[in-house]
């Protein structure tokens, strides 16, 4: 496929699936400034199976599966980089906190 022909496919399905994406990917993430990153990553993913020429029949639902894998990836990192240890000198016992946890 042609790159101006791939450019116009990735364009029809990105404004007919953008909406709904975004409503779904707002709703399940933890805070606003995370959906910029996901939905961008998930309409790059996208972008890469039009490339390869993939037959999919329901854009909308395959692109709701990989935002839905993205959330989850990027929260499962996240969720570990939020974890601090906390060494203590005289007794050497680690301490964690959940970063999450607090109030």
């Amino acid at each position: 496929m042609s790159t101006h022909k791939l450019l116009k496919k990735f364009e029809k399905i990105y404004h007919e699936t953008y909406a709904y994406t975004l409503k779904y990917i707002i709703c399940k993430c933890n805070a606003l400034n995370d959906v910029d990153d996901i939905i961008q990553e998930t309409y790059i993913e996208l972008y890469k199976v039009i490339q390869n020429n993939r037959k999919i029949d329901n854009y909308q639902s395959y692109i709701i599966t990989i935002a839905k894998n993205k959330i989850i990836k990027y929260y499962g990192f996240n969720k570990k980089i939020d974890t601090i240890s906390i060494f203590q000198e005289k007794d050497d016992k680690s301490y964690t906190i959940d970063l999450d946890a607090r109030n």
